[in-house]
């Protein structure tokens, strides 16, 4: 990558004259900082949870999809559930959002993206027709494909419930519905809905009558006809091609039950497993173990389950006295790789879905991984579309190095320290983005992270204490608990107490934490060890309060006499004077989330900001649910510096075409910011 310079632009002629006391003075706008001239890797291996469309060389993400369908097009839609949309994957591997809005759950029936949806769980095509199990809604749905119209079908947005309607769609009511499928009894074509939180299977017409199938409401285990068996939180289900037969992944009872149309209602027996979770295999059924099986599908007489807790696809052949076997995936061992058999890896995988008429693959929506696969009837397993997570504690350089959750960052010389949360340890990455390991595993999920002098001093937020690391990487407890207990008391070193700090600032004399389980600002004397509070007395609440408060605060900064907090929960910068007066700074002061940019004060709006750092004379945030890095000029003035609130993955490019997902940490000198995209693993720099 060729050099960038730094650019620099002021507001007015006599900005340069000055620029030091308009920081402080309110005499101009110091626009540093504005434009970004690019971002780039420093080290990790990007890939995660997040949201983006795209072609297969693009950086697409999903976030936890739970089911996949597929059409008589070939055409596969994924129910995408953290992100509340169903996408679309063509023939050729292009991810587009087919309906609903990324990050924005609600109910409601329109086309493509004016629809709402509320972690969507289940889906199943009929020709190309799509009924989707609305779970948080507790609605089904159906979708058009070919013109995207959403409509409600059975169940009331946002009621749960058990109530059946034999004559009409009016008062039904499910609660938490999973798994659906559609299959033709006699010759009525007819939905069928694990309704998992009412421990039941609904038969559902197409004009949404509905009535319950088998299952008594409650949890058990017993083998029945109609209301009078039990299930326990079914998740999946499946119809056979000729109708004759159904069967039911019992995901609590981590078990395979089999339905059989008796009359109005179905008789249900156990096909495999017996209630005991854990992995039995190449047995036959009745002596089989399953650990939460969350889907199924049948082909000719084999259902092939996705076995969640094993992480592994299982072959079940239903006639008697049938077998179970592996057919993709290593059981127990979860992971991401493609391969055939036990070569491949899974990580949870909860839907599995196949085109009507194609008996050769199917496809698996590996929801941990955050990934579609596709498997053959072989077991040969490739990747779709997604991109996996990349977690770990690798040392070694740019994209090959690996970090778990990285949070806080700091630098000293050419040097970057990394709070590495999920590996519990310090990290240091060099300018080339060599990463090694600076200390050892002692902490527990470190958050901040502050340079003094060559010392580190860190928020050691599961043990609630604040840690010193110097230059040798010697780790000691500096101010808090040095066993891990929690508490809110102001004294002297190891006898302070501290309730999950995640933030951590110096101005050179006293260093300063955001005591987030607290809601509440300390102080700490670097000479002394004295700890102090400075604003916040234990209780969340707004600025606005007497005396005024906090609501779980992650970051924190230091700009000329003044603090500046990221206070996470309410959405909003709030400025604390040295005399410990509170005002919102930038952002909602009544604590409302959302995205407006270009705007001043409490005009902007972020969501879950849960970093912050100052650069010369400008704020920059790490707005962590927007997944942007913004800006705060000193007249209170809020742009995006990079980053897109329609998008959450990890892009290098120049300031227009990058992207971050969820960043977290963050810090910076004249010219260079740092920070770190937590759901990508990743450590990245801005340049300007």
């Amino acid at each position: 990558m060729s050099p960038v310079h730094a650019r620099i632009r002021f507001a007015g002629v006599l900005a340069i004259v000055f620029m030091v006391g308009a920081a402080f003075s309110g005499c101009g706008d110091n626009g540093i900082g504005d434009d970004a001239g690019s971002i780039a890797a420093l080290a990790g291996g990007p890939g995660g949870p997040g949201y983006f469309d795209g072609s297969p060389s693009d950086p697409v993400r999903f976030d936890s999809p739970s089911a996949v369908a597929v059409t008589t097009t070939g055409d596969r839609f994924v129910a995408d559930t953290e992100n509340h949309v169903i996408r679309k994957i063509d023939a050729s591997g292009n991810v587009t959002t087919f309906a609903g809005a990324f990050g924005v759950s609600g109910s409601k029936d329109d086309t493509g993206a004016a629809a709402r949806f509320n972690r969507p769980a289940g889906i199943i095509a009929d020709g190309t027709t799509l009924y989707i199990s609305d779970t948080g809604n507790h609605t089904i749905r159906k979708m058009i494909a070919s013109s995207g119209i959403v409509t409600t079908l059975a169940g009331t947005p946002g009621t749960e419930g058990f109530s059946d309607n034999p004559a009409g769609p009016e008062n039904v009511l499910f609660r938490s519905p999973e798994g659906i499928t559609v299959g033709t009894i006699g010759f009525e074509k007819i939905l069928f809905v694990a309704d998992t939180g009412n421990h039941s299977i609904r038969r559902v017409s197409l004009n949404g009558t509905t009535v319950t199938y088998a299952g008594s409401g409650t949890p058990g285990f017993d083998d029945a006809a109609g209301t009078s068996a039990s299930f326990n939180s079914p998740r999946g289900v499946t119809v056979t091609s000729d109708g004759t037969s159904i069967f039911v992944a019992d995901t609590g009872n981590h078990a395979i039950r089999k339905i059989t149309p008796a009359g109005n209602v179905g008789s249900v027996s156990t096909l495999a497993g017996d209630g005991t979770p854990g992995f039995l295999d190449n047995v036959s059924s009745l002596f089989a173990r399953f650990s939460s099986p969350r889907n199924l599908i049948a082909v000719g007489s084999t259902l092939f389950v996705a076995d969640t807790g094993n992480h592994v696809i299982r072959r079940v052949d239903t006639t008697f006295p049938g077998s179970v076997n592996t057919l993709a995936g290593f059981p127990q061992v979860p992971g991401f790789s493609d391969g055939a058999g036990n070569e491949a890896r899974f990580n949870g995988p909860q839907g599995i879905g196949i085109q009507d008429g194609i008996s050769t693959l199917f496809f698996v929506a590996d929801t941990q991984n955050h990934v579609v696969r596709q498997v053959t009837v072989g077991g040969a397993v490739t990747k779709v579309a997604g991109n996996p997570p990349r977690a770990g504690l690798v040392n070694a350089t740019g994209e090959s190095a690996r970090f778990d959750a990285p949070a806080g960052v700091a630098v000293i010389g050419d040097d970057v320290f990394v709070s590495d949360q999920g590996n519990g340890t310090i990290r240091k990455i060099t300018s080339p983005g060599v990463a090694t390991s600076f200390t050892g595993g002692v902490f527990n999920a470190p958050q901040g992270i502050v340079a003094q002098g060559s010392d580190l001093y860190v928020a050691d937020s599961e043990n609630h204490a604040i840690r010193k690391v110097t230059s040798a990487g010697v780790v000691s407890t500096f101010a808090g608990s040095d066993a891990g207990e929690p508490g809110f008391v102001n004294e002297t070193g190891t006898a302070a107490r501290f309730r999950s700090p995640k933030g951590i600032a110096t101005d050179g004399s006293f260093l300063y934490v955001a005591d987030t389980g607290n809601h509440a600002i300390r102080k700490i004397g670097l000479g002394t060890g004295i700890v102090t509070t400075v604003a916040g007395d234990g209780l969340p609440g707004m600025p606005s309060d007497t005396p005024s408060r906090f609501k779980s605060p992650e970051g924190i900064a230091v700009l000329g006499s003044d603090l500046y907090v990221a206070d996470t929960g309410n959405h909003a910068i709030q400025k604390v004077t040295p005399a410990g007066f509170v005002s919102t700074h930038a952002g909602s002061d009544a604590g409302v989330p959302g995205f407006a940019d270009d705007t001043t004060g409490t005009a902007a709006r972020f969501d879950t900001p849960r970093g912050i750092a100052a650069v010369d004379s400008i704020l920059y945030v790490a707005d962590t649910g927007n997944h942007a890095v913004r800006t705060i000029s000193t007249l209170r003035k809020v742009n995006t510096f990079v980053g897109n609130s329609g998008a959450a993955t990890t892009r290098n490019g120049d300031s227009t075409d990058g992207l971050m997902n969820a960043p977290v940490g963050i810090t910076g000198v004249p010219g260079t910011i740092y920070f770190t995209d937590v759901n990508e693993n990743v450590v990245r720099k801005i340049l300007f």
